[in-house]
């Protein structure tokens, strides 16, 4: 059931007409507009306000827009708006910057009018910038007129917009008053929105007017950041990285001349939901743009997008015509133009769209090889270019980073500049933990045995003794040796070397991130030895669930222990979402004790994030990505187990408090469920159509590092609350599943036609992927490295991203509200009264059916659906036919799982023969049941049918 913690929408009643100034203030003097400002500024200091708006200026723009009713006074300004930045030329002259030196300023109280005059005496330019409070929309237009008698060129027209970002001064500041930026910079249909940090509304919306565009953005460097309306100059001055849309320049004429002027506009909105800001879109003749399945689409996938607009389309162009496959669907509601659209060419894909006249904004897609192809080529890729083997050197099995500019291996010996304590980078930490359980979880799926060959020799060679204290050791037995790599970490002369203090007398395994990386690789390899146990050698299952075990209990006690800055109730950590599926396994096989200890320590974390913070959204930095698959974990946890309250269930150090709870109730983890949910959001692209942007994490260092892990793992929770949770799903089935395809864009793989990857071409890189990517034209990524616009040369954390496909991967049907009946994973026809599906989600082990009525998950425990063979469905989703495939081909047990919402009776046969269930369990929201398969065949008939 979804439960809306926002306030109803406030009724929007929307002005389109553009500002128009009146006579006197286009045509009066200096003299009458300083004397003006000295009146008005002083005795009107709200003069442009209203019950919509709270307007503060000053003599050179404005400095405060608040929402009247915000209980927190959030300021979305930082610094001024109004400040402009022009450069102009004439002839083939110097290029020269508008002045701002002698800014005059007039109020009109009646019309709620401010207006900003630059005039410079020695400069051949008038600016007019006009703030109107419209009642309900803040209306900017900008006017510049050519005072010379000759003609200019303008190379730059830019905006900027100083906005209070989610940082600093403390939680409130972040989560209720700071405010994170999307932009949309695409032409005729652009748009900027500001979310506050914690997601509540109010959202501000800039768009801009007809006849007004952006084409560019620069920012980082200590410059502001700025948006393009002309950055002919600017952008082609950045002769480094590349850009998809062209640099313009304005030429005017002479004075008196009929084009001696330009006038462009924005229009300001606030709304209290994001459906309010789609509308608002609308309703300024822009675009709003939804996908499915989303903007990285793989080439044996359709997608399919929705353009909603009171305006007239009037052509969608594909920028590879002859390689790209484009079909009208027709108005799915009035206003609601669908299209299908099949890439056939990998890589970029712009579609152009022509609307209202010749307006024009762009659709950024990205084609990659199918989902499946990339994993392979990804698992193989890691065991046969980034593992170092050499018994001779110390890193021995270390799996490093892969540099794709230089087509080489990096790694503590040949190190790219990451030395002394950005050793890490190479050995240890995120960058490099996350690649064998990546491979591991692959592996579970997929298994390989010359993969699983070199997961054990980087846990033999690297891991056990060296990364990992082990179990003999006196002192934190299981402890995991932190930065720069445990080489270092192990040994205090070395450390010495770039540390200093108090901390070198303390064993250096303090670092909580480290450990749910390594629990989650034996917690796999259990998996890969229980299901597949002639292809281990090094450890059996019993021994790899001896080392989850150690591992994990490690993580709840030496952290903490030994270095309170890691608040291991407090925080969110990569991959520790495992945990609850562990606990479920440890007591399968009989390990109650473990398993009740570890339940008590998450149980922990699932009380303190519901009820002992109001912000809980935090990782390693105050604000972060990092921490909204974990958050969700602990909601989902409480939304569907019972967990009893507690006296004094943990001693907090930083706050000398025991921490207590009298009363629990699933109904406050939902509340928190939600509110996580809608912080979520606030970090991710959603109205942005540009594959790196829609379902894309984007805060935190500006434009250079988004479309990073956080797409995948927080696009997780995204999705999973639209299949289990929402019961109005299809808003979080878009995004999720945008989310999970997303940074599958920043693979470098191809055929040889392709030249093996876009990025950085060449089958030396075939399989390899970038960390990060830089939307900047060119920019400084924060490890210390140039990068041009795209995937970064290093993998490093996006393994952690990669390493959620094979819990995240799912076909789904759905009846969507815009698209009609739609497959996630899948291409959809309709055939003999039912659905058909062939399942292309990568991992083919899920599927669900979602409708209004019932949501009804299906997963396997290993082998998966039939590769090429249809999932059919009934009409009235009462019946699903798979096949199963035997991917051992050798005779086994596998389980199915069914998730049944809302108290429907279901049947499952296998090969024609009625299962009954091994287990049920009712898990308030939902039940599951499972069953046990009996695999010996290279297909079997599996039947799924509502009683």
């Amino acid at each position: 059931m979804k439960r809306s913690i926002f306030p109803a929408a406030l009724s929007l009643l929307l002005c389109m007409a553009c500002a128009t100034p009146q006579p006197e203030e286009q045509t009066q003097g200096t003299a009458t507009l300083q004397a003006d400002n000295q009146a008005t500024a002083q005795s009107n200091p709200d003069a442009l306000s209203n019950d919509r708006w709270k307007i503060e200026y000053s003599d050179t723009g404005l400095t405060q827009l608040t929402y009247p009713s915000d209980p927190h006074e959030a300021n979305v300004l930082s610094g001024t708006l109004g400040h402009m930045d022009v450069r102009y030329r004439f002839g083939n002259g110097e290029w020269q910057d508008l002045s701002r030196d002698n800014r005059q300023i007039n109020v009109n109280s009646g019309s709620r009018t401010v207006t900003y005059l630059d005039e410079p005496d020695d400069q051949p330019f008038r600016m007019v910038q006009t703030f109107r409070n419209n009642g309900d929309a803040l209306e900017w237009n900008i006017d510049v007129h050519n005072l010379s008698s000759s003609p200019v060129t303008l190379g730059d027209v830019a905006i900027r917009f100083p906005w209070n970002g989610p940082g600093g001064g403390g939680p409130l500041n972040i989560f209720r008053q700071g405010f994170t930026k999307k932009h949309f910079i695409s032409g005729d249909g652009s748009h900027m929105i500001f979310t506050k940090g914690g997601g509540e509304p109010p959202f501000l919306l800039l768009a801009v007017q007809p006849g007004t565009k952006l084409e560019y953005f620069d920012a980082g460097g200590g410059n502001p950041y700025r948006a393009y309306v002309h950055s002919g100059y600017s952008g082609n001055a950045q002769t480094e990285g590349t850009w998809r849309l062209p640099h313009t320049y304005l030429d005017l004429g002479p004075a008196d001349s009929d084009n001696d002027s330009f006038s462009y506009g924005f229009t300001l909105h606030w709304a209290e939901t994001y459906d309010e800001l789609r509308e608002v879109l609308v309703e300024n003749d822009l675009i709003d743009v939804r996908v499915v399945p989303g903007m990285t689409v793989p080439e044996d996938l359709e997608a399919k997008f929705s353009l909603h607009t009171r305006t007239s389309i009037e052509d969608v162009v594909a920028e590879f015509p002859n390689e790209t496959e484009i079909n009208y669907l027709g108005e799915s509601e009035p206003n609601h133009h669908i299209y299908s659209v099949k890439f056939n060419k990998l890589g970029e894909n712009m579609i152009t769209v022509r609307f209202d006249g010749g307006r024009e904004t762009f659709l950024e897609f990205f084609s990659t090889e199918p989902v499946e192809t990339l994993m392979h080529k990804r698992s193989d890729f890691i065991v046969n270019s980034q593992q170092h083997r050499n018994p001779d050197v110390w890193y021995d099995g270390l799996y490093s980073v892969w540099d794709m500019k230089n087509g080489v291996l990096r790694g503590p010996d040949n190190t790219d500049g990451f030395d002394g304590w950005w050793g890490y980078v190479l050995a240890a930490d995120d960058p490099a933990l996350g690649i064998a359980p990546m491979v591991a979880s692959w592996n579970a799926i997929y298994p390989d045995e010359h993969q699983i060959e070199s997961l054990e020799y980087y846990l033999e060679r690297y891991v056990w003794g060296g990364l990992q204290r082990t179990d003999e050791e006196e002192s934190y037995p299981y402890g995991i040796y932190g930065v720069p790599n445990w080489y270092v970490a192990s040994d205090v002369e070395r450390r010495r070397e770039i540390e200093s203090g108090s901390s070198l007398e303390l064993t250096k395994v303090w670092r909580a991130y480290d450990y749910p990386h390594i629990f989650m690789l034996y917690y796999h390899m259990y998996q890969i030895a229980e299901r597949y146990p002639d292809m281990v050698n090094y450890l059996d299952a019993e021994g790899y669930l001896e080392r989850m075990i150690g591992t994990a209990e490690a993580f709840f006690e030496y952290p903490y222990e030994i270095s309170s800055y890691y608040r291991i109730y407090e925080a969110g950590y990569y991959n520790e979402m495992l945990l609850p599926e562990m606990i479920e396994l440890l007591e399968e096989v009989g390990r109650q004790d473990v398993a009740d200890y570890l339940r008590r320590e998450w149980e922990k974390k699932v009380l303190f994030h519901t009820y002992s913070h109001p912000y809980p959204y935090g990782s390693e930095y105050a604000f972060d990505r990092t921490a909204f698959e974990s958050t969700y974990a602990f909601a989902r946890y409480g939304a569907i187990h019972e967990i009893a309250p507690g006296d004094s269930l943990w001693y907090d150090r930083n706050r000398d408090m025991w921490h207590s709870y009298d009363e629990t109730s699933r109904e406050d983890v939902r509340e928190f469920m939600d509110r996580q949910h809608y912080a979520n959001l606030a970090t991710r692209g959603w109205l942005e159509p540009k594959y790196f942007l829609m379902g894309s994490d984007l805060i935190r260092h500006s434009h250079t590092f988004i479309l990073s892990y956080m797409a995948k793992m927080g696009g997780w929770s995204i999705l999973n609350y639209g299949l289990e949770f929402s019961d109005e799903p299809h808003d979080w089935l878009q995004l999720g599943y945008n989310s999970y395809l997303s940074s599958f864009a920043l693979m470098n793989t191809g055929t040889e036609e392709s030249n093996y990857g876009y990025w950085f071409p060449g089958e030396v890189n075939d399989g390899a992927i970038g960390w990060a990517f830089m939307e900047s034209k060119h920019g400084r990524a924060w490890v210390r490295k140039d990068e041009d616009r795209g995937a970064w040369r290093y993998d490093g954390e996006i393994n952690l991203g990669i390493g959620t496909v094979t819990r995240l991967a799912s076909t789904i049907l759905t009846d969507d509200p815009i698209f009609g009946w739609t497959a996630y994973g899948a291409n959809l026809e309709r055939s003999g009264g039912a659905f058909e599906m062939v399942p292309r989600d990568g991992v083919r082990i899920r599927f669900w059916m979602v409708d209004e009525a019932s949501h009804i998950g299906i997963q396997l425990e290993r082998d998966g659906w039939a590769e090429g063979r249809p999932i059919r469905v009934s009409e009235d989703l009462g019946r699903a036919e798979l096949q199963i495939e035997n991917r051992t081909g050798t005779t086994h047990t596998n389980r199915l799982q069914l998730q049944v919402h809302d108290g429907q009776q279901w049947q499952v046969s296998l090969d024609g023969n009625v299962l009954e269930p091994v287990e049920e369990e009712d898990f308030f929201e939902f039940e599951r049941i499972v069953y046990e398969l009996n695999i010996s065949d290279p297909l079997h008939n599996l039947e799924v049918t509502q009683l």
